[in-house]
Parts: C-alpha cells; sequence; structure tokens
C-alpha cells in the first residue's frame, strides 16, 4: 500500500537553498551566482523543456479542441513547469515564499505571455502550415516570448540585476 505523499515542511520550498541545508541544490548549482549568459542558456534549456510540454499538449488537443483552444489550455501547464525549472537550475530561489515566487513570475511574464500568444495566434490564423501543424506555431511563439521572459524574470521574479 502506498502512502500519501506529505506536504513539504514549512521553508522547504520557502526558502532559497542554501549549501548544506538539504533544502534544495547549493547556490551555485542552481545558477544564483553564475554569469548572465550562463544563466540564459540555462534559461533557454528550459524554454525547451517549456516548448516541449506546451507543444506536446497543443498537438494532444488540437484534434479535439482546434487549435484556438488548445494553446490557452497549454500554456499554464508550460509556464508553471518554466517557472519551477528555473527557480531550480537558472537563477535559483528568491528570498520570498515560492507561492509568492510564482504569482510573480506569472504576473511578470504578461508581457511574454502577450508577445508569445501574439505570434501564435497570428500563425495560425495567416499561415496555413502552422494551423495543420501547430507545434511550429508554438515554436514562434516560444521565440518571440523569451527575450520578454529572461528580462523580466531576472529582475522581478528572482532579484537579480
Amino acid at each position: 500500500m502506498m502512502r500519501p505523499l506529505a506536504a513539504p515542511a514549512r521553508g522547504e520550498m520557502d526558502a532559497p537553498s542554501k549549501p548544506g541545508s538539504g533544502a534544495g541544490p547549493l547556490k551555485d548549482q542552481s545558477g544564483g551566482n553564475l554569469p548572465p549568459w550562463s544563466q540564459m542558456f540555462r534559461f533557454g534549456l528550459v524554454g525547451l523543456v517549456g516548448f516541449g510540454v506546451n507543444a506536446g499538449i497543443v498537438e494532444a488537443l488540437a484534434h479535439t479542441l482546434g487549435p484556438g483552444w488548445a494553446q490557452p489550455m497549454a500554456f499554464p501547464v508550460a509556464a508553471s513547469v518554466t517557472w519551477w525549472l528555473n527557480r531550480r537550475y537558472t537563477f535559483g530561489a528568491s528570498q520570498s515564499l515560492w507561492q509568492l515566487e510564482l504569482m510573480r513570475y506569472i504576473a511578470s511574464n504578461v508581457m511574454g505571455w502577450m508577445a508569445n500568444n501574439g505570434a501564435y495566434f497570428l500563425m495560425i490564423l495567416f499561415n496555413p502550415f502552422a494551423y495543420h501543424h501547430p507545434a511550429f506555431a508554438v515554436a514562434v511563439g516560444s521565440l518571440a516570448g523569451m527575450v520578454f521572459n529572461f528580462k523580466f524574470s531576472r529582475r522581478f521574479v528572482f532579484g537579480q540585476s
């Protein structure tokens, strides 16, 4: 018989990772002390994972819901995955509770979200290839949103200049 998963103890997800604390990776491993170019590289890798999640869900849902409804269903899932990976491997945890950090991540990435989804919808509306292969439109949207998301995440969510 499987035991139910226990909720994390207070502070496990709240606090930033500290060397030797056992609460997460060392700060150097989480990216907090990395130069911006290295963080951008990690951010790009995380973005590829987010793209895979987003495109996979869009492709799975587009045949039944249509590509116009599939993206709004997929995007929040992909955004949550990328927040967690960026928190863990790109920038490190901020000094805030993880719930507040997630809310800041989503709020600060509105511009990236608008660029991402704007490009996606323009592609499926005006490009027949993208309409029939919505993963292509997801890729175009992901690239459009990446620059906005990196700048805003680095500065306003994870507190790095």
